[in-house]
């Protein structure tokens, strides 16, 4: 692929993709995205990145280009071209040829993050849920997970091997099945920021050996507009602030891909046949209905999609807790800036795309909503405990999870019987085997009355159950010391080091000569990520034993694996009511009596240490829940009802992240209406449908309507 040359070429390159810079559209910002972007490997365009700088009271945008290049560039207005589409980041030079372009007759269209490669997000097991959500917005903890190149750094050696492990390689076929075929077109259609992951994207696809025509992404997060007549008129703000401060207009990954697939049928209408791949169900659900759009409209003849489900990955522990610190260093740094009266930080600030005068009466850009800057406040990381309750070594759990429910010995227990037999692989499973008692730090009470911190805890598994069929969980129960003598059957006691004694007496003799631990009845004084989970209670200490007492009348249990991808999560398995005896997978009684040897303890995760009256204080509520739900939704029609269950969960969420209904955290809340929104969708999509491509089929084909 040929690299940019001279400054002359960028600067008509510029002219060429971007036309007529509007100033009421870009305006000031702070630097969001890098000053100086790498010139891409394109052709027959060089991309263009806008280093936007702001005060609170100015405004001046100017390219990366010279800055006398502004007033050129505001008189050139080219013709529309996908070649010159401020969200193409590469072109091959197949598409100059007619000969070529005039044999398409279907375009492949392939989305990059847990769809063609699986791009880490920030892992569970390391973070406190509360603090998810800021590290996923884009306006929050520097310029967020999303927007920092870093979270694509996978490290020397996974590099070196050229990400092996993390493409998905049915996926990858079907890039190479595409560019192979004379009559595809074949797309790389991402939301991620052109201007900061172009490059890296083009790298990585080059080295893996795959042969786009076109790559495009998310030119711009957020534009510039100024607060004039005509922007009052068309523009809904969705924040209050004062006229000294800036505003924006939201640019939503689903209306850049919108627009840029709309731009790509009239640009070569001879292809009749459509073929995407994504993994968001709510966008999932939006390309359906855009697909029957372009199909009644006759633009197409043929609209297909498969929804793509795998398993996350995650980056290497230390390298993410490192990364992120940093984030919030420079989150930090960036207060003290504004404090000062220093710039705000936006990330991904950019130009809307010009819309064809076909296009322009669609709405493609609806729903307009407005940003307006918040001042922001210092992140403090901690370890916030996520629970008190029973905690099992690694080698106590390892037992649990190759004597229940791995089918494989046939003389332990088996799952429920609805999922037995089945393809639980795709399943998230839990990593962190234990009984809740209750959530985050236990009173003192409530403590004293389970044993204290330290105390061994004998748990024996009593029962199965699931929820749904997407979730499924062991039921235990304190185990009754003086049955043990009048209960014949076998016992099976696991202690903390793995092995299985036959009978208490032997349990005890083991551990007799080990002495109290150190722990013992104590928290312990600091916790190390990723050893946050369990803090070596290797101890059995008979004369100190804890009890099974919730805190809620809830079923004392230990979760064992749920079906993320089709909408479930870990919170669900409180939802199970039925419960169904312990049987081997001949579908007999299981014979014995299985016993877990744990401690009480908490499990601890780092996060965002809370403020001391955001607990105390009633805020009435700034943001419109329904508003942002049905944005996020393709039925803007949705039924009251409905609605309300959904702004019922996504508040029931909020309030257990400690998200307050607040404009500062509009961002933070439209993650977390997201999540409820796509496990909705994620549903439906599994539920049984007469229509082509039923829950057994990720791809759906739809016909026109009749």
């Amino acid at each position: 692929m040929p690299t940019v040359g001279s400054r002359a070429s960028q600067r008509l390159a510029l002219k060429q993709r971007h036309g007529p810079l509007n100033l009421g559209v870009l305006g000031a910002s702070n630097i969001l995205t890098p000053s100086q972007t790498p010139p891409s490997p394109l052709s027959p365009t060089a991309p263009s990145t806008f280093s936007v700088t702001s005060s609170r009271s100015s405004s001046v945008a100017t390219p990366t280009n010279d800055a006398d290049d502004l007033e050129e560039h505001s008189e050139l207005e080219a013709p529309f071209s996908l070649g010159t589409h401020p969200a193409v980041v590469f072109v091959s030079d197949r598409l100059s040829d007619t000969t070529y372009t005039s044999r398409l007759r279907t375009v492949n269209v392939f989305d990059f993050d847990q769809t063609l490669f699986q791009s880490p997000l920030p892992n569970p097991a390391l973070w406190d849920p509360s603090f998810l959500g800021t590290l996923t917005s884009w306006n929050y903890c520097g310029t967020g997970w999303w927007h920092n190149p870093g979270t694509l750094e996978l490290g020397p050696e996974i590099e070196a091997s050229c990400w092996e492990g993390w493409w998905n390689e049915e996926v990858v076929e079907k890039v190479r099945e595409s560019s192979e075929d004379p009559g595809s077109l074949t797309v790389l259609l991402t939301g991620r920021n052109g201007p900061v992951f172009g490059q890296k994207l083009i790298e990585m696809v080059t080295r893996k050996g795959l042969d786009f025509d076109l790559i495009a992404t998310k030119p711009t997060t957020v534009a510039r507009i100024e607060d004039d007549a005509q922007h009052q008129q068309s523009l809904k703000p969705t924040k209050k602030a004062s006229e000294a401060l800036e505003k924006y207009i939201k640019v939503h990954t689903f209306s850049t891909k919108h627009e840029f697939l709309y731009n790509l049928l009239l640009e070569y209408p001879q292809i009749r046949s459509m073929h995407l791949w994504d993994d968001r169900p709510c966008q999932v659900a939006k390309f359906r209905q855009i697909g029957q759009e372009w199909l009644d409209n006759k633009m197409l003849d043929t609209f297909e999609i498969t929804v793509v489900k795998e398993a996350l990955l995650y980056l290497d522990q230390q390298r993410e807790v490192s990364l992120v610190l940093a984030m919030v260093e420079a989150n930090n740094h960036q207060v003290d800036i504004e404090k000062a009266g220093g710039p705000f930080l936006v990330a991904g600030v950019g130009a809307l795309p010009r819309t064809r005068p076909e296009l322009r009466d669609l709405n493609i850009w609806d729903p307009y909503e407005t940003y307006v800057p918040q001042e922001r406040l210092k992140i403090e990381v901690d370890l916030i405990t996520q629970y008190t309750g029973v905690i099992f070594q690694e080698a106590v759990q390892k037992v649990i999870r190759d004597k229940i429910g791995s089918q494989t010995q046939s003389e332990w227990i088996d799952r429920p019987l609805s999922l037995r037999g089945k393809d639980l692989s795709g399943w998230t499973k839990s990593d962190d085997l234990h009984v809740t008692l209750c959530s985050r730090t236990a009173p003192a009470e409530f403590l004293e009355s389970i044993g204290g911190l330290g105390a061994t805890v004998l748990v024996e598994v009593e029962a199965l159950g699931h929820y749904e069929g997407r979730l499924w969980a062991i039921k235990v129960k304190e185990m009754n010391l003086q049955d043990a003598d009048h209960d014949q059957r076998p016992l099976h006691i696991v202690a903390p080091n793995g092995v299985i004694y036959s009978s208490l007496d032997a349990l005890k003799s083991a551990y007799a000569s080990h002495g109290p631990s150190p722990s013992t009845g104590s928290r312990p004084d600091s916790l190390s990520i990723p050893d946050a989970t369990r803090t070596l209670y290797d101890h059995v200490d008979m004369n100190c034993l804890g009890h099974l007492v919730l805190a809620k009348d809830l079923v004392p249990h230990i979760l064992m694996a749920y079906d993320r991808i089709n909408g479930a999560r870990a919170g669900d398995s409180k939802l199970i009511h039925e419960w169904e005896p312990l049987a081997t997978s001949q579908g007999t009684p299981f014979p014995g009596r299985l016993v877990l040897v744990g401690t009480i303890g908490q499990r601890q995760l780092l996060g965002m240490k809370p403020s001391l009256s955001s607990s105390q204080r009633s805020v009435k509520a700034e943001v419109s829940l329904g508003h942002i739900i049905k944005n996020l939704l393709s039925n803007k029609d949705i039924p009251g009802k409905e609605l309300g269950k959904l702004v019922k969960a996504v508040k029931e969420e909020m309030e257990r992240l400690s998200v307050e209904n607040r404009v500062a955290n509009e961002e933070r809340i439209a993650t977390i209406a997201q999540e409820i929104c796509d496990r909705v969708e994620s549903m439906r999509m599994s539920a049984p449908t007469s229509a082509a491509g039923s829950p057994s089929s990720p791809t759906t084909s739809l016909s026109p309507s009749k």
